[in-house]
């Protein structure tokens, strides 16, 4: 998903979770920045789910090419030969291609992950690389847990205004 369609899905729901109720308060709207999810009715965990539930949905629908099998097989064979991850790790772990429209990967859920349709026909050691940083968020999700994981995610997207690479904590 492109980093600005991701932001301002964010900011959607930031929005739509702190919406007036009141006349009162609907006199004055204060205005609503993409960078301070601070509405008391703001859940972080949510909006990451927002954002999963769509990539998701998509990539069900998407039928790789049978090359696809082959690309991640062998993405898997090299980090374990490399030692960059363990057969049950691999093993545990749901990959699959699906075109994204921003990034390499992606990890929706815990043990789900999606590798970008474009790297279908990347050398296996390139692949591996991108599937070892993917990992390491599968990882994160089990380390922090769900909730944790998923709120500091969105939060670390919202400090760094929307970024995919290395100016996001996580």
């Amino acid at each position: 998903m492109h980093r600005s369609t991701l932001l301002a899905l964010l900011t959607l729901w930031c929005c739509a979770l702190g919406t007036p109720t009141s006349a009162q308060d609907t006199a004055a709207p204060a205005a609503v920045t993409p960078t301070a999810p601070a509405t008391a009715n703001f859940d972080c965990e949510q909006a990451f789910d927002l954002v999963a539930m769509l990539v998701i949905a998509a990539c069900n629908v998407y039928q790789a090419p049978p090359a696809a099998n082959d690309a991640i097989a062998a993405a898997r064979a090299r980090l374990r030969e490399m030692q960059l991850a363990s057969p049950a790790e691999l093993a545990d772990t749901a990959i699959t291609f699906c075109p994204l429209t921003a990034g390499t990967g992606m990890v929706p859920a815990p043990r789900r992950l999606y590798l970008d349709d474009g790297l279908i026909t990347l050398s296996s050691d390139g692949l591996a690389e991108i599937l070892a940083h993917e990992l390491e968020h599968v990882q994160q999700f089990e380390r922090l847990g769900r909730r944790k994981f998923k709120c500091e995610y969105v939060r670390d997207m919202f400090a760094c205004g929307g970024c995919q690479d290395r100016g996001h904590a996580l």
